[in-house]
């Protein structure tokens, strides 16, 4: 398969997804920038190690075959200016994007786009550069780990608790009795009550993250990296706050409902 080899290309998005194909670059030619549409490419690479060494607002000098970057050469780095940056972003979104997201993006005015959507280009050229050595790497993916693993094992914890005292409670039954539908009606109706507990903490964990100074900056980058630039709020935003009402009523009625009914029986 011929091999295509382009100069002068700069790189203005990352992008890590997941499942295959997920290490994703964004580059543009730099006499397309003056273009109503500029010409916008979204090329790959295999291994994080080679994603790592891409940074965003340099041009490169590329060789690849399809759509997968054989070999680069790094060169200057490049001012992009916020006009151009946006409309890169719109190009991108339009392009990549599947028909639904396409479709709503079309429908936003470019300041709105620029400002309140994504990162400008020093703010995200800030983000995704932004390199740990291996020890403080090791640190924050550590103290993350304990932080997210203290958000989902407490409410666990209280849920295994919970179902031991009902086993013990339970454990002097004798032949048929109504008691002994207790633990499975309270074993399935404290379960959403738990993965809305889960859901909290986790958001809250993460939002804790994002205020300390020493994991605030890598958690930026993996999220501007897994959304392609956009926005990552500091507070619950609005949709957060309905989505947990909404799921705190329905997993609260469950329990009480689950509980009136242990209680009965």
């Amino acid at each position: 398969m011929k091999k295509t080899q382009r100069d002068d290309m700069l790189l203005f998005s990352k992008e890590r997804t997941s499942g295959s194909n997920r290490y994703r670059l964004y580059f543009t030619t730099l006499s397309s920038l003056i273009d109503e549409t500029p010409r916008v490419f979204r090329l790959l690479v295999r291994t994080p190690f080679t994603f790592a060494k891409f940074e965003m607002g340099r041009v490169y000098t590329l060789t690849y075959r399809k759509i997968h970057i054989k070999e680069f050469t790094q060169k200057e780095e490049f001012n992009l200016q916020e006009a151009h940056f946006t409309k890169l972003l719109q190009t991108r979104d339009l392009k990549f994007m599947d028909k639904k997201t396409s479709a709503a993006l079309r429908s936003i005015d470019k300041s709105h786009f620029s400002k309140d959507r994504y990162y400008s280009f020093a703010e995200t050229k800030e983000i995704v550069n932004y390199k740990l050595d291996f020890l403080s790497r090791v640190a924050v993916a550590v103290f993350s780990a304990l932080m997210t693993g203290f958000a989902f094992l407490l409410p666990f914890a209280m849920y295994a608790y919970m179902l031991f005292l009902l086993i013990r409670g339970q454990m002097g039954l004798t032949g048929y009795s109504s008691r002994a539908l207790v633990l499975p009606i309270m074993g399935i109706g404290a379960l959403p009550t738990t993965v809305f507990l889960m859901s909290v903490l986790f958001m809250l964990s993460e939002l804790a993250l994002l205020r300390i100074e020493f994991t605030k900056w890598s958690v930026l980058k993996r999220y501007t990296l897994s959304w392609g630039g956009m926005r990552k709020s500091i507070f619950f935003e609005i949709s957060d706050v309905k989505y947990l009402k909404k799921f705190g009523i329905v997993s609260g009625c469950v329990l009480v409902a689950s509980i009136i009914v242990a209680a009965v029986i």
